[in-house]
């Protein structure tokens, strides 16, 4: 999961660069409600958070993978976690354009 999260963090300073900006790209605008309505059963990434039982967006790092994976595919149009972590930098950075 570590390589994992280190490619996450990498693509959002990628993001953050093609901005012309240092600040981060906060998780709710990546999981962005239009994001979540299309692609999972949840309103709100705050939503998927509660349900998948992490107390916060950075808790999930916490939890264990396979976990996390299973309650993706299983509520999302995902197959795991990497997965609609990549699609919602994707659909972010092609909104920027």
């Amino acid at each position: 999961m570590n390589q994992e999260k280190e490619q996450f963090k990498n693509n959002l300073k990628k993001v953050a660069a093609e901005q012309g900006s240092r600040q981060a790209i906060s998780y709710e605008d990546l999981f962005n409600p239009r994001f979540m309505q299309k692609n999972t059963s949840f309103v709100t990434i705050d939503v998927f958070v509660k349900e998948l039982g992490a107390k916060s967006f950075p808790d999930i790092d916490h939890l264990d993978k396979k976990i996390v994976d299973q309650f993706v595919k299983k509520e999302t149009r995902f197959n795991s976690w990497e997965e609609m972590q990549q699609r919602a930098i994707n659909e972010y950075m092609t909104s920027l354009f």
